[in-house]
């Protein structure tokens, strides 16, 4: 079944099948979201289940059947009713017509990486921009008759990557429909695009996906564990792709650090040496990135703790590892302004992204978190 690959998006696969059971499918589709959120997997899917020879469909629902011949060439997408078109290497290199042997060689991975994971994150080596000669041939193509039945459909992936001239001659393209043609264009950065080719389109904003869909993807990707994927998901906003780059990542080893950081403020005389010490670690490889994720990581930590100081031990946190160490924390400080301590951490994520100096962000950060914190238990 097409649309079993797909994560999530109910609401706009229950769009399309109204569409296509109605007989009303759109010339023209422009899905915006965010990478690894599913825009490339639903256009995928569409094209698949439109072209099944024999739809499994009732009164509301329509899949493909998986097993016809149409079905499965479009399962390796290699039906002729579907066309792919992504940026090429920068260069000479106008269409596909000149790539060379080893690009072809690539596009061709990357059309197999498609078909086996559309939320899989892939680019030509070197590739920059869709440029008009793709357009061209493509609008050549769609003037022969198809070598086959069903609906042709064109996925045109990261389509803010369009040169103006490629982006021009696609519109004059759309302002002459084809029968039985459906245009799916993609894109995370749909303000980069030519006003005119968006109002051509039926626009379907593609939401971010929620933590327990990436939770549950990553876990029956057999990728890591539950625990491991409930401290990844937060981190992802919303993109499958983004969590699974988090994989390569200690996020144990990284949150272990920024809890230290936090009981190095709260530790006696001695805790400006403590935090310096603290800082230090997390500050040596002078990655921003590392950074952001340490502070965010210690602000989903005090988020379970503050849960903890509410509904107690068995309160639903995702730091499921770190009970014992949330529970000791909400008992030293059961009234310590946990929110407060939250916005400041917010705001250093903040300075980081502006390029301030790591060192100086984490330790004033750390120095105001200790005044909350031990201003709750002393109220």
């Amino acid at each position: 079944m097409a649309w079993e690959q797909i994560i999530g998006q109910t609401t706009i696969l229950g769009m399309l099948q109204r569409a296509i059971l109605q007989n009303r499918i759109p010339q023209a589709l422009l899905l915006t979201g965010d990478a690894g959120c599913g825009s490339l997997a639903i256009a995928v899917a569409f094209a698949r289940v439109v072209n099944c020879e024999t739809p499994v469909q009732s009164a509301t629902q329509y899949d493909a059947c998986g097993t016809c011949h149409s079905c499965i060439q479009a399962r390796a997408l290699q039906h002729p009713n579907m066309k792919f078109v992504i940026a090429l290497p920068s260069g000479k290199i106008d269409s596909e017509d000149d790539l060379p042997a080893a690009v072809v060689e690539e596009l061709k991975q990357a059309i197999s990486t498609i078909a086996e994971d559309p939320y899989d994150e892939f680019r030509l080596a070197k590739a920059t921009q869709i440029k008009i000669g793709q357009v061209r041939t493509l609008k050549k193509s769609l003037s022969l008759s198809s070598a086959q039945g069903g609906r042709r459909v064109v996925v045109i992936h990261r389509c803010e990557e369009m040169t103006q001239g490629a982006a021009n001659a696609l519109l004059k393209t759309l302002e002459e429909p084809h029968a039985d043609v459906t245009f799916i264009l993609t894109s995370a950065k749909p303000e980069q695009l030519l006003p005119t080719i968006v109002s051509r389109c039926q626009e379907v904003i593609v939401p971010p996906l929620d933590d327990d869909e990436i939770i549950n993807a990553l876990v029956q990707e057999q990728r890591c564990t539950k625990e491991e994927a409930s401290l990844i998901a937060p981190f992802a906003e919303g993109s499958l792709s983004a969590a699974r780059d988090f994989l390569g990542e200690d996020l144990t080893t990284e949150r272990q650090e920024a809890v230290e950081l936090l009981r190095a403020s709260l530790r006696g005389r001695m805790h400006r040496v403590a935090i310096s010490s603290a800082v230090n670690q997390i500050a040596s490889s002078r990655d921003k990135n590392q950074a952001i994720r340490a502070v965010s990581l210690l602000a989903l930590w005090l988020r379970d703790a503050h849960l903890v100081q509410v509904a107690g031990r068995d309160a639903a946190i995702i730091n499921v590892d770190q009970r014992d160490p949330l529970d000791r924390f909400a008992t030293g400080f059961p009234t310590a302004d946990i929110r407060s301590v939250q916005t400041i951490l917010e705001d250093a994520v903040r300075d980081i992204h502006r390029n301030v100096s790591i060192t100086l962000i984490l330790t004033t950060a750390m120095l105001e978190a200790r005044k909350i914190i031990l201003k709750g238990r002393h109220a």
